[in-house]
Protein backbone atom coordinates (compact mmCIF):
# COMPACT_ATOMS: atom_id res chain seq x y z
CA UNK A 1 0.00 0.00 0.00
CA UNK A 2 1.69 3.53 -1.21
CA UNK A 3 0.53 6.79 0.81
CA UNK A 4 0.04 9.89 -0.80
CA UNK A 5 3.37 10.78 1.51
CA UNK A 6 5.42 8.61 -0.39
CA UNK A 7 7.48 9.30 -3.36
CA UNK A 8 6.98 7.49 -6.92
CA UNK A 9 9.78 6.36 -9.03
CA UNK A 10 8.18 7.80 -12.63
CA UNK A 11 10.83 7.57 -15.63
CA UNK A 12 9.90 10.19 -18.64
CA UNK A 13 11.32 9.32 -22.08
CA UNK A 14 10.22 11.94 -24.46
CA UNK A 15 11.60 11.92 -28.28
CA UNK A 16 12.28 15.38 -29.52
CA UNK A 17 13.88 16.83 -32.69
CA UNK A 18 14.37 20.76 -33.35
CA UNK A 19 11.19 21.28 -30.11
CA UNK A 20 12.65 24.40 -28.64
CA UNK A 21 8.84 25.80 -28.99
CA UNK A 22 7.03 23.21 -27.13
CA UNK A 23 10.05 21.93 -25.09
CA UNK A 24 9.53 23.78 -22.29
CA UNK A 25 5.68 23.77 -22.19
CA UNK A 26 5.94 20.25 -21.89
CA UNK A 27 8.49 19.78 -18.95
CA UNK A 28 6.52 22.42 -17.33
CA UNK A 29 3.67 20.23 -17.78
CA UNK A 30 5.39 16.76 -16.41
CA UNK A 31 7.08 18.04 -13.61
CA UNK A 32 4.06 20.40 -12.60
CA UNK A 33 1.94 17.20 -12.27
CA UNK A 34 4.42 14.69 -11.39
CA UNK A 35 7.53 16.94 -9.64
CA UNK A 36 9.12 13.42 -8.70
CA UNK A 37 9.51 12.56 -12.51
CA UNK A 38 13.13 11.88 -13.88
CA UNK A 39 12.52 13.14 -18.15
CA UNK A 40 15.24 11.74 -20.49
CA UNK A 41 14.86 13.03 -23.47
CA UNK A 42 16.01 11.26 -26.89
CA UNK A 43 16.79 13.79 -29.31
CA UNK A 44 16.99 13.26 -32.58
CA UNK A 45 20.44 15.45 -33.37
CA UNK A 46 18.24 18.54 -33.22
CA UNK A 47 20.27 21.51 -35.09
CA UNK A 48 18.38 23.99 -32.99
CA UNK A 49 18.71 24.82 -29.19
CA UNK A 50 16.55 21.97 -27.97
CA UNK A 51 19.49 20.43 -26.34
CA UNK A 52 20.26 23.25 -24.44
CA UNK A 53 17.11 23.93 -23.17
CA UNK A 54 16.42 20.82 -22.00
CA UNK A 55 19.41 20.45 -20.00
CA UNK A 56 18.95 23.77 -18.74
CA UNK A 57 15.47 22.40 -17.26
CA UNK A 58 17.34 19.09 -15.49
CA UNK A 59 16.51 16.63 -18.39
CA UNK A 60 18.48 14.15 -19.78
CA UNK A 61 19.78 14.12 -23.13
CA UNK A 62 20.56 10.85 -24.94
CA UNK A 63 21.79 11.56 -28.97
CA UNK A 64 20.00 9.49 -31.71
CA UNK A 65 20.47 9.14 -35.10
CA UNK A 66 17.86 8.59 -37.70
CA UNK A 67 20.00 10.34 -40.65
CA UNK A 68 17.98 13.79 -40.73
CA UNK A 69 14.64 12.02 -41.74
CA UNK A 70 11.36 10.98 -39.73
CA UNK A 71 11.91 7.44 -38.89
CA UNK A 72 8.83 5.82 -37.38
CA UNK A 73 10.59 2.41 -37.01
CA UNK A 74 13.43 4.31 -34.94
CA UNK A 75 10.97 5.77 -33.00
CA UNK A 76 8.88 2.86 -32.26
CA UNK A 77 12.05 0.99 -31.16
CA UNK A 78 13.22 3.80 -28.72
CA UNK A 79 9.89 3.32 -26.99
CA UNK A 80 9.51 -0.18 -26.25
CA UNK A 81 13.07 -0.49 -25.18
CA UNK A 82 14.69 2.68 -23.71
CA UNK A 83 12.95 1.90 -20.64
CA UNK A 84 13.94 -2.03 -20.08
CA UNK A 85 17.28 -0.30 -17.64
CA UNK A 86 14.52 0.39 -14.97
CA UNK A 87 12.87 -2.25 -12.64
CA UNK A 88 10.27 -0.82 -11.34
CA UNK A 89 8.09 2.49 -10.83
CA UNK A 90 6.04 3.75 -13.81
CA UNK A 91 7.02 5.24 -17.13
CA UNK A 92 5.82 7.37 -19.59
CA UNK A 93 6.89 6.53 -23.47
CA UNK A 94 6.14 10.22 -25.42
CA UNK A 95 5.85 12.75 -28.15
CA UNK A 96 6.95 15.94 -27.32
CA UNK A 97 3.97 17.01 -28.41
CA UNK A 98 1.98 14.81 -26.03
CA UNK A 99 0.53 15.69 -22.22
CA UNK A 100 -1.14 13.06 -20.30
CA UNK A 101 -2.82 14.19 -17.70
CA UNK A 102 -2.27 12.77 -14.76
CA UNK A 103 -0.61 13.19 -10.99
CA UNK A 104 1.54 11.37 -8.68
CA UNK A 105 -1.72 10.86 -5.77
CA UNK A 106 -3.61 9.74 -9.18
CA UNK A 107 -0.79 7.05 -9.75
CA UNK A 108 -0.07 6.48 -6.27
CA UNK A 109 -3.97 5.43 -6.01
CA UNK A 110 -4.08 2.95 -9.62
CA UNK A 111 -0.46 1.65 -7.71
CA UNK A 112 -3.05 0.41 -4.99
CA UNK A 113 -6.06 -0.54 -7.25
CA UNK A 114 -3.25 -3.31 -8.84
CA UNK A 115 -3.16 -0.89 -12.47
CA UNK A 116 -0.65 -1.49 -14.51
CA UNK A 117 -1.59 0.39 -18.04
CA UNK A 118 -3.44 3.57 -17.97
CA UNK A 119 -6.22 4.06 -20.26
CA UNK A 120 -6.10 7.19 -22.44
CA UNK A 121 -8.57 9.53 -24.18
CA UNK A 122 -6.83 11.71 -26.77
CA UNK A 123 -8.00 15.19 -27.45
CA UNK A 124 -6.16 17.34 -30.04
CA UNK A 125 -5.98 20.87 -28.54
CA UNK A 126 -6.48 23.55 -30.18
CA UNK A 127 -4.51 27.01 -29.40
CA UNK A 128 -4.71 30.78 -30.94
CA UNK A 129 -1.03 31.71 -31.30
CA UNK A 130 0.40 33.95 -33.70
CA UNK A 131 4.10 33.32 -33.14
CA UNK A 132 5.46 30.52 -34.01
CA UNK A 133 7.63 29.68 -31.11
CA UNK A 134 4.00 29.93 -28.94
CA UNK A 135 5.58 32.90 -26.36
CA UNK A 136 2.33 34.61 -26.80
CA UNK A 137 0.02 31.77 -25.10
CA UNK A 138 -0.06 29.51 -21.96
CA UNK A 139 -0.63 25.98 -23.24
CA UNK A 140 -2.58 25.26 -19.77
CA UNK A 141 -5.08 27.72 -20.46
CA UNK A 142 -6.08 25.77 -23.87
CA UNK A 143 -9.94 24.66 -23.67
CA UNK A 144 -10.56 24.12 -27.04
CA UNK A 145 -10.21 20.64 -28.32
CA UNK A 146 -11.23 18.22 -31.45
CA UNK A 147 -11.72 14.51 -30.18
CA UNK A 148 -8.73 12.35 -31.61
CA UNK A 149 -9.06 8.73 -31.00
CA UNK A 150 -5.52 7.84 -32.58
CA UNK A 151 -4.13 9.42 -29.62
CA UNK A 152 -5.89 6.97 -27.23
CA UNK A 153 -2.30 5.68 -26.36
CA UNK A 154 -0.94 3.17 -23.92
CA UNK A 155 1.88 5.39 -22.78
CA UNK A 156 1.93 5.26 -19.20
CA UNK A 157 2.84 1.68 -17.61
CA UNK A 158 3.98 -0.09 -14.57
CA UNK A 159 7.00 -1.84 -15.20
CA UNK A 160 7.87 -4.02 -12.50
CA UNK A 161 4.75 -5.76 -14.15
CA UNK A 162 5.16 -5.23 -17.91
CA UNK A 163 8.15 -7.01 -19.92
CA UNK A 164 7.12 -5.99 -23.59
CA UNK A 165 5.01 -2.76 -25.00
CA UNK A 166 5.46 -3.87 -28.46
CA UNK A 167 4.25 -0.56 -30.06
CA UNK A 168 3.06 -0.57 -33.74
CA UNK A 169 4.13 2.76 -35.79
CA UNK A 170 3.40 5.80 -34.37
CA UNK A 171 2.28 3.79 -31.33
CA UNK A 172 -0.98 4.53 -31.32
CA UNK A 173 -1.70 0.94 -30.94
CA UNK A 174 0.04 -2.29 -29.01
CA UNK A 175 0.65 -5.76 -27.61
CA UNK A 176 1.72 -5.68 -24.03
CA UNK A 177 3.13 -8.54 -22.58
CA UNK A 178 3.28 -9.12 -18.44
CA UNK A 179 0.82 -8.73 -15.74
CA UNK A 180 -1.66 -6.61 -17.70
CA UNK A 181 -4.46 -4.66 -15.94
CA UNK A 182 -6.20 -1.13 -17.23
CA UNK A 183 -6.73 1.44 -15.55
CA UNK A 184 -10.88 1.62 -15.20
CA UNK A 185 -10.33 5.82 -15.26
CA UNK A 186 -9.40 6.97 -18.48
CA UNK A 187 -7.12 10.00 -18.34
CA UNK A 188 -6.81 12.96 -21.15
CA UNK A 189 -3.81 12.83 -23.71
CA UNK A 190 -3.87 16.55 -25.04
CA UNK A 191 -2.28 16.28 -28.01
CA UNK A 192 -0.55 19.59 -28.30
CA UNK A 193 -0.42 20.31 -32.45
CA UNK A 194 -2.79 22.97 -33.42
CA UNK A 195 -1.70 25.40 -31.27
CA UNK A 196 -1.59 28.69 -33.60
CA UNK A 197 -1.41 29.08 -37.51
CA UNK A 198 1.77 29.80 -37.84
CA UNK A 199 2.90 27.04 -35.72
CA UNK A 200 1.18 24.26 -37.22
CA UNK A 201 2.35 25.41 -41.16
CA UNK A 202 5.43 25.23 -39.30
CA UNK A 203 5.55 22.19 -38.30
CA UNK A 204 3.64 20.45 -41.18
CA UNK A 205 6.01 21.67 -44.02
CA UNK A 206 9.02 21.16 -41.55
CA UNK A 207 7.79 17.59 -41.09
CA UNK A 208 7.04 16.97 -44.42
CA UNK A 209 10.39 17.78 -45.84
CA UNK A 210 11.60 15.14 -42.95
CA UNK A 211 9.15 12.37 -44.35
CA UNK A 212 10.89 10.74 -46.95
CA UNK A 213 9.90 7.16 -45.48
CA UNK A 214 6.21 8.36 -46.82
CA UNK A 215 4.53 7.27 -43.49
CA UNK A 216 3.63 10.18 -42.25
CA UNK A 217 1.35 11.15 -44.89
CA UNK A 218 -0.95 13.34 -42.90
CA UNK A 219 2.21 16.18 -43.15
CA UNK A 220 2.09 18.51 -46.19
CA UNK A 221 3.61 21.31 -47.76
CA UNK A 222 0.39 23.24 -49.03
CA UNK A 223 -0.25 26.40 -47.05
CA UNK A 224 -3.68 26.79 -48.57
CA UNK A 225 -4.74 22.92 -46.95
CA UNK A 226 -3.16 23.41 -44.27
CA UNK A 227 -4.58 26.58 -43.47
CA UNK A 228 -7.84 24.70 -44.43
CA UNK A 229 -7.11 22.16 -41.90
CA UNK A 230 -6.43 24.46 -39.01
CA UNK A 231 -9.51 26.43 -39.67
CA UNK A 232 -11.42 23.29 -39.25
CA UNK A 233 -9.57 22.21 -35.71
CA UNK A 234 -10.44 25.60 -34.86
CA UNK A 235 -13.81 25.62 -35.28
CA UNK A 236 -14.93 23.18 -33.29
CA UNK A 237 -17.19 23.54 -30.81
CA UNK A 238 -15.52 21.30 -28.09
CA UNK A 239 -14.56 22.98 -25.28
CA UNK A 240 -13.32 21.66 -21.78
Amino acid sequence: MLYMSDKLNINIFLLCYNESALLPHTIKHYKKYLPSCVITIYDNESTDNSVEIAESLGCNIISCNSKNIMDDYKHVAIKDNCWKHIDNGWVITADMDEFLCITEEELIDETNKGTTILQTKGLNMVGDSDTIDLTDIDLQDIKKYKRQPREDKSLCFKRSDITEMRYGLGAHECRPLGNIKYSSKTYLNKHMSVLGLKFFINKMCERHKRNTLGINCHYKNDINVITKEYEGFFNSKESL
